[in-house]
């Protein structure tokens, strides 16, 4: 009876409490051949639907929309409103490609650009989260050429700027 009582406390005392830190992850390539972003965000599936519901009801469940619905296009511009790349004084136009909610509690979501040109640096803007929870933590790695970047991003540097090898 005692263990019971144990485990129960410690199910209860683990399960009431939220997780203090909180994640998402950007992995982006740059394509030569077709001169796009391909970028893979990855997020708290449970922190994203809190906020989404917050800001509109019918955005709550990310494994219930459908590409093509009003839904997707929401999310979709929720998202790039948090994820944005600039090249010279060109933004990379993103589009939502897709999405995937995995059962380990994250969810992937796929995006694209439109074409554009690269110049030697990109200011990268990916504040995802972080106007809802201060100590949001965000991370970006960046493919381009055989070369990668890896950036962090947190409430108080919410952008970052990439000065691209030319070798």
């Amino acid at each position: 009876m005692r263990l019971i009582a144990i485990v129960v406390f410690f199910l209860t005392a683990t399960s009431s409490f939220g997780h203090e830190y909180f994640f998402a992850f950007a992995e982006v390539e740059y394509n030569d051949i077709t001169r796009k972003f391909e970028s893979t965000l990855i997020v708290s599936t449970h922190d994203l639907e809190k906020i989404l519901k917050e800001k509109d009801n019918e955005l709550g469940d990310l494994k219930n929309i459908r590409s093509g619905s009003t839904s997707h296009e929401a999310l979709q511009s929720f998202l790039v409103h948090h994820f944005r790349i600039k090249c010279g004084e060109s933004i990379a136009k993103m589009k939502l490609i897709g999405h995937e909610v995995s059962l380990e509690g994250t969810t992937n979501f796929y995006l694209e650009s439109e074409p554009i040109t690269l110049n030697g640096v990109l200011e990268i803007t990916f504040d995802l989260l972080m106007n809802e929870t201060e100590s949001q933590q965000n991370k970006l790695t960046l493919y381009v050429r055989d070369k990668s970047y890896t950036r962090p991003f947190v409430h108080n540097t919410r952008k970052q700027t990439i000065k691209l090898e030319t070798n």
